[in-house]
């Protein structure tokens, strides 16, 4: 046997007993982190009505320029996005007397869409995951009672998996209630009746 065929066959040998020999076991992929649940900063300015400035960055893990709508207060309703050059950040809506059908329909849409209940003294809503232009968010949104009227607020945010944006979105919506009844003057009064 020549040298050559000698290399060879020890060659295929070593192929073969590395071949058979186990792999070692993969090393555990690093756990997603914990959601952090903080307190919203709830102080002035608020952009977009419902949206303290102090917690755009915390909440949303973005910190980059961005440009907010204007407060321009309608008398029915209005929508108002907070956003970068990419997609919105923030987006904010209320109507000042909402039909129930508003809120059945976005119940009904966002089963799918990992549907959370909001607290019921906060009225009727809920928390669910929604798309826009391939951009994941998550969006609340309450039917409430304010003076005589049934409203409603809603409130959508960027996704940011290092928060507990169910949390984070409970306590905005709080913060938008009590802003829409500044704005409104009226006094919110937790379920909408009828």
């Amino acid at each position: 046997m020549s040298k050559l065929a000698g290399w060879l066959c020890a060659a295929v040998a070593a192929m073969m007993i590395t071949g058979c020999t186990p792999d070692k076991p993969a090393a555990n992929p690093r756990p997603d982190p914990v959601p952090v649940r903080g307190s919203v900063a709830d102080r002035p300015p608020y952009l977009c009505y419902f949206i303290p400035q102090a917690a755009v960055a915390e909440l949303t893990g973005y910190t980059g320029p961005y440009d907010a709508g204007d407060d321009k207060r309608d008398p029915d309703g209005y929508s108002c996005v907070i956003s970068n050059d990419d997609q919105g950040i923030f987006i904010t809506r209320y109507d000042v007397s909402a039909p129930s059908s508003v809120i059945e329909n976005f119940l009904k849409l966002e089963k799918e869409g990992n549907l959370v209940k909001l607290p019921e003294q906060l009225g009727k809503g809920g928390i669910s995951d929604f798309e826009i232009r391939l951009y994941p968010y998550r969006r609340a949104s309450a039917w409430f009672r304010c003076g005589s009227n049934n409203s409603l607020v809603a409130i959508t945010v960027k996704r940011n998996p290092s928060r507990d944006q169910d949390h984070d979105l409970v306590q905005l919506i709080q913060i938008a209630e009590r802003r829409f009844a500044e704005m409104f003057k009226c006094k919110p009064g937790g379920p909408p009746q009828g």
